[in-house]
């Protein structure tokens, strides 16, 4: 009898320890999905990247456990690189970068293998197309040729000058230069790089300030400017020259104008 106890116990403590293998075989499984932190590192002065891709690629929460956004769906944003993250997985480990748009609505964790360094170019508003859309606001002036060929001249602190020395000497006392800059607010900067804000508005807003604010007092210039709006500028001369994406200061821009002859 005690022969068959010790047996029963026996094979009690053996299927005990089976199913304590099992257990652990399980637990072992479950842990090797799982996604857990290595070194990370903290960017001060985010930097832009951007997804080239077509196919799905994800954004992650923090420990890559749910799917948040698919960058396909955000083909004309620009993401900023706040840290970076060792994730390891399986025995094996990659890079992952914390990224948020642009506008600051949209943010996770995304292998950075997926992403691009550099502004998003489709969103670029190419330099040419920042001038037309300005010259566009002014309704009834005309583009000069000759005068965005001096536009695109290099000149330095003192530009009015610079440019009026350009100038055929008939037309000198004629020249208007507004000048826009680009802006003060990151926000506002980032929005206006991922054409979240339209750069033709953007520069309406800053154009009509310059004309009401136009400090060139007691001058043939502020004589020939003041009081006038975007709609006052039939047949003058326009040329704009526009700082491009990659500036610092991309929104701000030179606005060449000369008055018709009276």
């Amino acid at each position: 009898m005690k022969k068959i106890i010790l047996t029963a116990l026996a094979l009690g403590a053996l299927a005990g320890g089976v199913g304590f293998s099992n257990n652990q075989s399980t637990l072992s499984v479950q842990a090797s999905t799982t996604y857990t932190w290595g070194k990370t590192k903290t960017y001060p002065n985010p930097q832009p990247f951007y997804y080239a891709g077509k196919s799905s690629v994800y954004l992650w929460s923090k420990y890559h456990t749910t799917k948040l956004h698919n960058l396909k769906n955000y083909p004309k944003t620009t993401w900023y690189l706040s840290k970076s993250v060792q994730m390891k997985h399986n025995g094996k480990s990659a890079i992952y970068y914390a990224v948020t748009s642009g506008n600051g609505k949209v943010s996770g964790y995304v292998w950075r293998g997926y992403l691009t360094k550099g502004i998003n170019p489709i969103v670029t508003n190419s330099t040419k197309a920042a001038e037309s859309a300005i010259m566009d606001l002014f309704t009834g002036a005309t583009h000069d040729s000759q005068l965005q060929t001096i536009a695109n001249k290099n000149v330095s602190i003192d530009s009015y000058n610079d440019y009026q020395s350009m100038l055929d000497p008939s037309e000198q006392n004629r020249f208007v230069l507004l000048s826009i800059a680009g802006p003060s607010n990151s926000t506002v900067s980032k929005e206006l790089i991922n054409g979240e804000l339209s750069y033709k508005d953007y520069a309406k807003e800053q154009i009509t300030n310059a004309l009401t604010n136009f400090d060139q007092r007691d001058t043939d210039e502020y004589n020939l400017i003041k009081g006038k709006s975007l709609a006052d500028f039939n047949d003058w001369k326009i040329a704009v020259k526009a700082l491009p994406i990659t500036s610092a200061a991309y929104g701000g821009a030179f606005i060449l104008l000369i008055a018709p002859a009276s």
